[in-house]
């Protein structure tokens, strides 16, 4: 007899429902009792007692009514009366895995492999409540065991595919999740994963068609709408993934007591990707919208409890948009709060939380405060490597004059990013202050081969030139400067000093000429 008609032989006999909850406790300390002791070999079933048929069937219906308290309560009961039966035991552990009790449930199925070595469901069930708890070797092994029985068993595909994402296997998780939705084509778990894969591997199109069929099946699963907006994101398709993270932050609907009101990794996602969309955006307007609604993402967070362990997060990318906005003094008090709340697992925001401060401080005219923020920057989580905190506190003695404690500085950001342009721009420029005009010519030449096709690199190269009276050599790198994109009134001036330098009068007036006409067509653009 199959579960199916077993279920409904069951629930048409009894007639009436089984109180199980009062007596719960009592048959779990008998049924875990009666499954440790338990030797004989599992009866036929012609000869199970219609007591533990009956006591299955009704946790059944109550599992499928999701009252898997009850449930439990009447598998332990059956247990209690059919000692070395495996399929209370795999039901038992079903239950259990839906409480989350993932212990419990590689427990319950442990038993039920005790008395049948050959139960696929059991092998399948310990490996998810094993997957679920993170102990993946255990899934893993389990998976193997259950595909030795049952090749061709959808879930068990599907969970094998899902492994072998989470362990980077692309190729092979596509494989798996083939079969496995060729078997059951409603699996959206499945679809997700797939579509993880394929983006994995560079395959969008086919990812993007696997995200949006995971949606239709299941559209009230948030994770598949988290799914569509990472494959989109890996794409830069900003607009997509904020649609994506709009439609699971709806989709969101909290499992516990103690979760969440809202979607907490839903909003900061998408904080995150407008801020992408903002840094990436053209159009002003546009770029000045999602700054806000990524302050208003922050606020929709901060609204529920600022003490709440992901408020810090909610600052961060608050002051992140108020930053760009150039609300400085705004900014300095979101990272503030940030800086405040952060703990040691949040050291990856955290460190830029205090640079970013850093950055405000600097425009707000304090760099004392601001170079404070960057050393503290550096030392926090993986600070040290990062270039743009030592450029930065290069500009706070730059600044205050201090041009060797700046170049200094410069060359701490150069060696850990020795292409990092900026700074061999910054380094030359601080060698300008001092006149020390070859030294200058030098970085400005490392940021010219950091930037081959950047105008401003041979500019600043051939102004070092014209300070040195080297009229030639200045004309040279302003020739290049001029044949690089977009050129800018200032270098046809220059060339046209130059050129006068030169006793190329003719010359220096048609660069003169072209400096007018560049500065005409920046204004018509509003540039």
């Amino acid at each position: 007899m199959t579960y199916l008609n077993r279920l409904a032989w069951a629930v048409a006999v009894l007639g009436i429902s089984i109180c199980w909850q009062a007596t719960a406790g009592a048959q779990e300390a008998a049924a875990d009792d009666a499954a440790a002791t338990a030797e004989a070999e599992p009866a036929p079933e012609a000869m199970r007692a219609k007591e533990a048929e009956d006591a299955l069937a009704q946790g059944r219906q109550l599992a499928a009514e999701k009252r898997y308290k009850e449930a439990i309560a009447a598998y332990n009961a059956a247990i209690a009366v059919e000692r070395n039966w495996d399929e209370p035991l795999i039901a038992k552990g079903d239950a259990l895995k839906e409480l989350k009790d993932y212990d419990g449930a590689i427990k319950a199925y442990t038993q039920a492999l005790n008395f049948n070595s050959n139960a696929v469901g059991a092998y399948i069930g310990r490996g998810e409540a094993a997957m679920e708890s993170g102990q993946m070797d255990i899934a893993s092994n389990d998976f193997s065991m259950a595909m030795e029985l049952d090749p061709n068993n959808a879930r068990l595909l599907s969970n094998v595919g899902h492994i072998l994402v989470l362990s980077s296997d692309l190729v092979g998780a596509v494989q798996r999740l083939d079969d496995a939705l060729a078997l059951n084509d409603q699996d959206a778990r499945a679809y997700r994963d797939r579509a993880m894969a394929h983006a994995g591997l560079g395959e969008y199109e086919k990812a993007e068609a696997d995200v949006r069929r995971a949606m239709e099946v299941d559209p009230a699963d948030f994770e598949n709408f988290m799914a569509a907006a990472n494959v989109f994101l890996n794409q830069n398709k900003f607009q997509e993934a904020i649609d994506a993270l709009s439609r699971a932050i709806e989709a969101y609907v909290p499992e516990r007591p103690g979760d969440p009101p809202k979607f907490v990794g839903g909003y900061l996602s998408r904080a995150d990707a407008y801020l992408k969309y903002a840094e990436n955006e053209t159009d002003s307007a546009k770029a000045q919208a999602a700054l806000q609604a990524v302050i208003n993402d922050a606020d929709a967070l901060l609204s529920t409890s600022e003490d709440r362990p992901e408020s810090g997060a909610a600052f961060y990318y608050k002051g992140r948009a108020l930053r760009v906005l150039q609300r400085y003094s705004d900014a300095v008090a979101a990272f503030t709060k940030a800086i405040q709340k952060g703990t040691a697992r949040d050291a990856s925001y955290l460190a830029d939380a205090i640079y970013f401060r850093g950055i405000c401080w600097y425009y707000l005219g304090e760099a004392e405060l601001a170079r404070g923020d960057f050393e503290q920057a550096s030392s926090t989580g993986g600070g040290y490597q990062d270039p743009r905190i030592f450029l930065w506190i290069g500009y706070t003695h730059h600044t205050q004059g201090d041009y060797r404690a700046a170049i200094d500085s410069y060359n701490e950001a150069i060696a850990k990013a020795p292409n990092l342009a900026l700074a061999h721009v910054n380094k030359g420029r601080a060698y300008m202050d001092l006149e020390e005009y070859r030294r200058a010519i030098e970085s400005f030449n490392n940021a010219v081969r950091a930037e081959p096709t950047v105008g401003e690199h041979y500019y600043n190269v051939g102004f070092a030139y014209m300070k040195l009276g080297e009229h030639k050599k200045a004309a040279d790198f302003l020739n290049l400067a001029l044949q690089q994109d977009d050129p800018q009134p200032k270098m046809y001036r220059l060339m046209a000093s130059a050129m006068r330098e030169l006793g190329r009068q003719q010359l220096a007036a048609q660069y003169e000429e072209q400096a007018r006409q560049a500065e005409a067509r920046q204004q018509a653009s509003g540039s």
